[in-house]
């Protein structure tokens, strides 16, 4: 999965989480930060979360989460998690 297939469906599921004000100040990057640019709280990151594992059909590890700042950390994590997930079953 490379990191653009993995921004395409990550960046509609952030848009869905993030008012609508906040997106109009520009488009989401891989530099976009959660807290800072977006103005997501705890618990709407953990709702994104939420929404990462079931659309791509993975568990992110608890220990990952505290390394999530950007729209990237996510990606990173999305394609970390996939490939190791696909390692495990192979």
């Amino acid at each position: 999965m490379t990191n653009d297939d993995v921004l395409h469906t990550l960046i509609p599921l952030l848009r869905a989480r993030v008012d609508e004000q906040t997106l109009d100040q520009g488009a989401l990057t891989p530099d976009t930060r959660l807290e800072q640019d977006l103005h997501m709280d705890s618990m709407t990151i953990v709702h994104v979360l939420e929404d990462i594992e079931e659309s791509f059909e993975l568990t992110i590890p608890d220990e990952r989460l505290s390394a999530i700042y950007t729209v990237g950390d996510l990606a990173d994590i999305v394609r970390a998690t996939d490939s190791a997930m696909k390692d495990r079953a192979a």
